[in-house]
């Protein structure tokens, strides 16, 4: 515990201490957010602001566990946000580079998003973590289907996370808060692996929040957002929680849900459902301010956090 709780103050202080220096690199080197024309209005200001800061949470973490864990299974999990930061980065590069495209095409970004998938996935198989608690059910062994699921759940997850990340500070704050559950299931199955990469992740993702809040200061960009999808699945799957994972991430799942539906009630109805998606550009067409908005997806977070930590201490550690 006390082991877990100096990992993530140490991560929250390296960030603060390091985010200013790393925004300026960031300007210097011309790092900045290309903003969609079809973004709402208020978001236009937003032209110009400092991206790929992502990538220093992704280093303290790395850094953190070389110095606490360096396990087998805490290599899975560094290996999904490394990844997950790789193809994220390129997809930033792309916009940095270019305003017109945006970013990697669809399929190129799922192409890396599905190899990330299943090479976590056959990781986490290897590594021995086929049963996965589901309620009523126990913890059924799901051998090599495993890795189905979990590369299915990289790119969906990884997916979620990144359209949650469209209005200052809330993806942040969201997966922090994700971070603080997994940490606390994993402190009380004594998983210190788990605890130490979760821990880290919150303080680090914590102290980027500091410079992520309305106005942004700097975006962690696709390299921040696909790593954080990434390794919330990899975490969740060492828990033997992959199940669970749509309760823990329950906002993420909205975010992508509003957008299936929206698009495709345009494509085939004609109509919209929503003013715009995902639907915290919804919420913002409708005038609620960015603050607000995060300060309620965030509570929605919370809920489904706390929930998903009653279901891991209801189901005990999987032997």
């Amino acid at each position: 515990m006390r082991e877990t709780i100096v990992v993530g103050v140490l991560a929250f202080v390296a960030g603060v201490v390091l985010y200013p220096a790393f925004i300026g690199l960031l300007v210097r080197f011309g790092a900045r957010q290309h903003v969609a024309s079809y973004s709402p209005a208020s978001h236009r200001a937003k032209e110009g602001t400092p991206t790929l800061g992502g990538a220093l949470f992704c280093i303290i973490v790395i850094v953190a566990w070389l110095a606490v864990d360096r396990s087998r299974q805490g290599f899975v999990a560094i290996f999904a946000l490394l990844a997950g930061a790789i193809a994220g980065g390129l997809d930033d590069v792309v916009n940095i580079n270019d305003a017109k495209r945006l970013g990697l095409s669809v399929y190129q970004k799922l192409g890396l998003q599905g190899v990330t998938g299943v090479l976590v996935g056959i990781g986490l198989t290897v590594a021995g973590f086929t049963h996965q608690f589901f309620p009523g059910l126990g913890a059924p062994n799901l051998g090599w289907g495993l890795a189905v699921v979990v590369a299915i759940a990289v790119v969906a997850t990884s997916n979620a996370v990144n359209l949650t990340d469209g209005v200052d500070g809330l993806a942040a704050s969201c997966t922090a808060l994700v971070f603080v559950g997994v940490a606390i299931i994993a402190v009380t199955r004594h998983d210190l692996p788990v605890a130490v990469i979760a821990a880290a992740l919150a303080g680090a993702v914590v102290a980027f929040l500091l410079f992520n809040w309305f106005p942004a200061r700097v975006f962690m960009g696709d390299a921040g957002s696909l790593a954080l999808g990434c390794v919330i699945v990899a975490l969740t799957v060492e828990l033997h929680l992959i199940w669970l994972l749509p309760v823990l991430g329950i906002v993420f799942v909205v975010e992508a849900a509003s957008v299936v539906v929206n698009v495709t009630a345009i494509r085939r109805f004609g109509t919209r459902v929503l003013r715009a998606s995902p639907i915290h550009h919804h919420f913002e067409e409708l005038g609620l301010r960015e603050q607000r908005l995060v300060a309620a997806f965030a509570a929605a977070a919370a809920v489904g956090t706390a929930i998903t930590v009653l279901f891991a201490r209801v189901a005990g550690p999987v032997s």
